[in-house]
Order: structure tokens, then C-alpha cells, then sequence
């Protein structure tokens, strides 16, 4: 399972959704007391005792690794005690920090030998139109999942840029630390390439940007 990093009430804190019940997640979170930051968190058993560790990489198949996912801000839904499913159809939209947990998220599904989801890109307040420089915009670029086996709740993992990206693709290594960059050359061996798709206005299924 993919792991959040996230700040609630002024800690920071590790957390995995494990299920959903009644369309409301259920998530588990630990303080994060690791001194250390990175990209993944890595866990093996040697010699009958537990090892877990932050990493940036994956490179050492001891261990098991789990993608940590930067999460700026949830939902407010995702916030209140007694918070009941939103009548309205569509994606709940999360915020990430950086473009790194993006790519983590939208090439999960390459673990299990499936292609990894394409990343939508739009502008937030109308049309994309005004060419690939057009700074006018607030751009969103962001993939749907649904990290458990219930179909009931997916959620539009998002962040923001200022600028139209200029090439198709963003490359991706889980292999190495480099942060991901885009590109339209896609036969560079040790890396996976998640599709950029253009949409002409936002994502009518995304109902909300908490």
C-alpha cells in the first residue's frame, strides 16, 4: 500500500487507508518520529527482528517498499468526525506537495505488471487554449485511483502548476532519487513514462478542490 505523509493537528504523521466503510475511508496513521526523509518507506525482517526505513530509492529487493505520497492538504470531508457522502457524483480531488508523489501515485500500478494511469492535465478556470507558454492559468495535472478493492470512492490525486507542460510524457524512476521531468523521448531503458493527456476544460468529475 502506498503510505501519506501528511500534518495533522501540527504533527506529522505516516497513514495508510486500509478500507472503506459506509463511503468514508478508513485510515491508520502512526506520529512520524523518523528523522530521516525520502521517497519510500522500506521494511524487512532479519534475524526475527523488524527493519523500517525511509529511503529514496528502491534497490534492495530485502526489502518491502511502500511509496510515500506528500499529501499538502485532504478534504474537509475526509476531516469531519460525522461527515456523510457528498450526493454529488465525481472524484474527491486531494492536493499533493510535489510532482515526485504524483508520479509515485499515477505508476502504482506498475508493481503489480499493469501499465501505470495516465496524468490529466487542464487548466482549473476555463480553457486550455492559449498555447503551451500561456501563464493565464492555474494548470492541474492529476490521476483518478482507487487504492482498495471497493469501487465505491476514488480520488483525484492533483497538483498545481503555473506553466503548460511543453512535452507529452513525465519520466519516472523509481530506481533512483531524480525528480521526475517531462519528456517525449520514451526509450530510455530504467524509467517508466506516465502519459500527459490534454483535456479541453476541467474534469467535470472533479466536484471539488478542498
Amino acid at each position: 500500500m502506498p503510505t501519506f505523509s501528511l500534518s495533522l493537528n501540527s504533527d506529522q504523521i505516516l497513514a495508510v487507508q486500509a478500507d472503506i466503510a459506509d463511503a468514508r475511508p478508513i485510515i491508520y496513521f502512526v506520529k512520524n518520529n523518523m528523522v530521516r526523509q525520502g521517497q519510500y518507506l522500506a521494511y524487512r525482517i532479519t534475524g526475527g527482528s523488524e527493519e523500517i526505513t525511509i529511503v529514496d530509492s528502491v534497490n534492495n529487493p530485502s526489502f518491502v517498499y511502500s511509496p510515500i505520497i506528500n499529501i499538502e492538504k485532504l478534504p474537509s470531508s475526509m476531516l469531519k468526525k460525522n461527515a456523510r457522502k457528498s450526493r454529488k457524483s465525481g472524484y474527491t480531488a486531494i492536493k499533493l506537495m510535489d510532482i515526485y508523489s504524483l508520479a509515485k501515485v499515477a505508476a502504482y500500478k506498475t508493481i503489480y505488471d499493469e501499465p501505470p494511469l495516465p496524468i490529466f492535465l487542464f487548466s482549473k478556470y476555463g480553457n486550455v487554449d492559449n498555447g503551451p507558454h500561456d501563464t493565464s492559468h492555474t494548470f492541474v495535472m492529476g490521476t483518478a485511483i482507487n487504492l482498495t478493492e471497493t469501487d465505491s470512492l476514488s480520488y483525484f490525486y492533483y497538483i498545481t502548476i503555473r506553466e503548460e507542460p511543453k512535452y507529452s510524457y513525465l519520466r519516472f524512476s523509481s530506481q533512483s532519487p531524480e525528480q521526475p521531468t517531462f519528456s517525449n523521448k520514451i526509450d530510455e531503458h530504467g524509467y517508466v513514462y506516465l502519459k500527459i493527456i490534454k483535456l479541453a476544460r476541467a474534469h467535470p468529475l472533479v466536484v471539488s478542490y478542498d
